[in-house]
């Protein structure tokens, strides 16, 4: 997949885009991490007591050049997209990822198109 402005998760009818002022400082101060390509991804579980390696997840990458992201919500080896609005029984992970992504748009490393 590809890094693209505007995102929207698998499900969620809220579109939305990297902040064009966005600044690489500010991806580290929100718990994101340089990888070897030059990616920056961060990832949160969804369902934190069975920890990140075990849990469904959000899992964001911004480029090196912070003018393009991918997000998804993954299942816990982190390969296959999941569909967490289609159920009534999973409102905690989406409350979760609600926070998790109003934490971003607050700080503006991405915002609600």
């Amino acid at each position: 997949m590809a890094f693209t402005k505007e995102v929207t998760i698998l499900g969620d009818d809220i579109t939305y885009e990297i902040n064009p002022t966005l600044k690489k400082y500010a991806l580290t101060d929100v718990g994101f991490v340089k990888n070897n390509a030059g990616t920056y991804v961060m990832q949160r579980a969804l369902k934190p007591d069975k920890g990140l390696e075990n849990s469904v997840k959000l899992k964001v990458a911004i480029n090196g050049s912070v003018d393009g992201f991918k997000m998804k919500v993954v299942n816990a080896s982190g390969n296959t997209n999941i569909n967490i609005f289609k159920s009534n029984n999973q409102s905690d992970l989406v409350e979760l990822l609600r926070y998790y992504l109003d934490e971003l748009v607050s700080r503006e490393i991405i915002k609600i198109k």
